[in-house]
């Protein structure tokens, strides 16, 4: 393979800042993975299907589900570990974690599942972790993969309990991507659950789109080129860290670390940072430094690890200034806003507040088309015109279930360019 190696794009809002000021700042670090073929190189899968067999996915969903299930199973291979978990009030263990050997007979298992009563999603989540944790190694791909389509009203049901739950299994190694269907589960929960697990929320609208979504995430999971990704900034003196959008922060000696979901094969990761730089006279000043580390699937699972250094001219040039401003990072902060608006606009909505909620979709659009007028980049444009849209739909009457969930989606999509 030639070219293969991640590589990494650090850039700032501004670059020029200016004298005897307190300067907000935003830092934009992309990671690269170029396309590289990985036939005989993915790692191995250890993955559990923990999936909802509540009496009200009797009928289509289940029917589709044991599809998703069985076309995932038969796109696996010998060295792939895989478990199916299926909980209602009652947690059972459809098939134990087991090397894919016997497709028909895995198979044969999934096609006998019934539906049953109620929704104890907690039992099945741990049950599904454990059956992953019996044969979690850190050289293959370790996640549980949940399919529900209602509330979790048996075992543990506040969503602060089971993001916590959810973060202690990331912590021990093992993901957790979330799929929703239907109307009646909590998308809420399902995308925090998600993020918890450093995976990924997908919405079904329709029992017949469950195999489609099933294939999106297992071709993601084929495709992984860059395992446990680590971020770790520290400011420069005088430099103050805000936050990074959509990461939580861990203090440690080294500085304020970030977690990081898996590489993919040919994606481009972007992390935006929002920071906060107190200068005195014309200087170079030196603003963060930064080490991104992760395990490389293409190099026989070796540690690579970048030091980057960022600094940035004091001026108190005016036409300078003026000049400096980065476009392409403004673009992707205003998309990152583009999510956090969604997000912001449903919290109205959910009070009735429809009037402020179309406002906030409204500011936010045409911030977008302020980015627009100066770098002609269609996306923001299409973002524009989806949250105009989206205003529209602010009134009692057409303030659905499947609305907000579609909205969810389509802020969870724009914040996981991260």
């Amino acid at each position: 393979m030639t070219d293969q190696k991640i590589k990494l794009h650090l850039a700032t809002s501004q670059k020029f800042l200016p004298e005897n000021a307190f300067t907000p700042l935003h830092m934009m670090m992309q990671i690269i993975q170029p396309k590289v073929n990985l036939e005989g190189e993915r790692l191995p899968l250890n993955i559990c299907f923990v999936l909802d067999r509540s009496g009200s996915m009797a009928g289509q969903k289940l029917e589709y589900t044991k599809k998703a299930i069985s076309f995932a199973i038969n796109h696996l291979e010998a060295d792939d570990t895989v478990a199916v978990v299926t909980f209602d009030s009652e947690v059972d263990l459809l098939i134990p974690a087991t090397r894919v050997e016997n497709r028909d007979q895995l198979i044969a298992r999934v096609k006998h599942l019934q539906p049953g009563g109620t929704t104890n999603l907690s039992g099945g989540l741990i049950e599904g972790a454990d059956q992953v944790r019996k044969n979690r190694s850190e050289e293959q791909v370790n996640r549980v993969i949940l399919l529900t389509d209602g509330l979790a009203n048996q075992g543990i049901t506040d969503p602060v309990r089971l993001v916590e739950m959810v973060k202690d299994i990331r912590s021990s190694g093992i993901s957790l991507s979330t799929l929703g269907a239907g109307e009646d589960f909590d998308e809420d929960l399902l995308v925090d659950l998600a993020e918890a697990g450093d995976g990924n929320f997908y919405f079904i609208a329709s029992p017949d789109a469950i195999p489609s979504i099933f294939e999106k995430e297992l071709k993601g999971l084929l495709s992984v080129t860059g395992q446990n990704p680590i971020l770790i900034i520290k400011p420069a003196a005088g430099v103050k860290l805000s936050r990074v959008f959509g990461y939580e922060p861990r203090q440690t000696d080294q500085g304020v670390l970030f977690k990081l979901p898996d590489i993919y094969n040919g994606e481009t990761k972007t992390i935006i940072a929002e920071l906060y730089v107190e200068t005195a006279s014309s200087v170079m000043q030196p603003i963060a430094d930064l080490n991104f580390r992760y395990f490389d699937v293409t190099a026989e699972f070796s540690k690579v690890s970048y030091d980057l250094s960022l600094m940035l001219e004091v001026t108190s040039d005016q036409a300078k200034i003026e000049g400096g401003f980065d476009l392409k990072v403004s673009k992707e902060v205003e998309l990152f806003k583009a999510g956090q608006a969604r997000e912001d606009a449903l919290k109205r909505a959910d009070h009735r507040d429809y009037k402020s909620a179309r406002k906030i979709l409204l500011d936010q659009a045409d911030k977008l088309q302020e980015v627009y007028a100066n770098t002609g980049d269609d996306e923001l444009i299409a973002q524009s015109e989806v949250l105009k849209s989206e205003a529209l739909q602010m009134e009692d009457e057409l303030y659905s279930k499947a609305y907000r969930k579609s909205a969810k989606q389509a802020s969870y999509d724009l914040r996981k360019k991260r």
